[in-house]
């Protein structure tokens, strides 16, 4: 009776969990990025989430416009520098560390180290699904 019980609890853990699992990535929007204007606030050394485009890859220096959210696939140039600094063995997700070259839409999770500075420590490849207007 105790084992009957258990595999009864455990199944229904089971289809909730799944259920819940199933429900997040069906209707799950993706991240927003910080606003400029967020961003331009945040204190150094808190974790910030910006969405770039890069112009020019120095070995792993970065350099990128900090892009303005407009919907889940349009973003607008904002004209503000961002220096991001993304070394070897930073997770890319959706992509791979050769899609990082100029051009290329990154939606970044990092550490602000100094006032338009970041270290990357997730990156995501956005090139293919976000159009920059």
């Amino acid at each position: 009776m105790k084992y009957l019980a258990l595999a009864l609890l455990t199944c229904a853990l089971s289809g909730t969990l799944a259920g819940g699992a199933q429900a997040q990535m069906m209707g799950h929007a993706p991240p927003v990025p910080m606003t400029p204007a967020q961003f331009s606030q945040t204190p150094v050394g808190q974790s910030v989430q910006i969405a770039v485009r890069l112009v020019r890859v120095n070995r792993a220096t970065l350099y990128g416009e900090l892009l303005q959210h407009q919907t889940d696939t349009t973003a607008r140039t904002t004209g503000k520098q961002v220096t991001l600094y993304f070394a070897d063995g930073t997770p890319v997700v959706m992509g791979t560390a050769r899609d990082i070259a100029p051009g290329a839409v990154l939606f970044v999770y990092g550490i602000l180290t100094k006032p338009g500075q970041v270290d990357i420590k997730r990156a995501v490849i956005d090139t293919k699904f976000v159009t920059v207007q």
